[in-house]
């Protein structure tokens, strides 16, 4: 079982993009987006690196839970 995995890519390393990852093409540039993830340059566009998020890597992250409660307040209204 992995524990920890490093992914090294540089500029010039080629990926496989497209519907059937069948396209080679070359990475152009890596930036970071607005939420603090990796994403990778191509000549055919700009492709996240990852399909989820990690959550170590977003800036000020705030759960759910918590944008709830600020938005609707901390009071809770039951029914009962």
């Amino acid at each position: 079982m992995v524990k920890r995995y490093t992914v090294e890519i540089a500029v010039g390393d080629l990926i496989n993009v497209g519907r059937f990852r069948n396209v080679e093409t070359p990475i152009k540039g890596i930036e970071i987006d607005e939420n603090g993830q990796p994403v990778i340059i191509t000549s055919k566009g700009k492709k996240k690196l990852f399909s989820c998020r990690l959550v170590k890597l977003t800036p000020g992250a705030k759960t759910p839970r918590q944008i709830l409660m600020e938005k609707h307040g901390k009071r809770r209204h039951n029914k009962f």
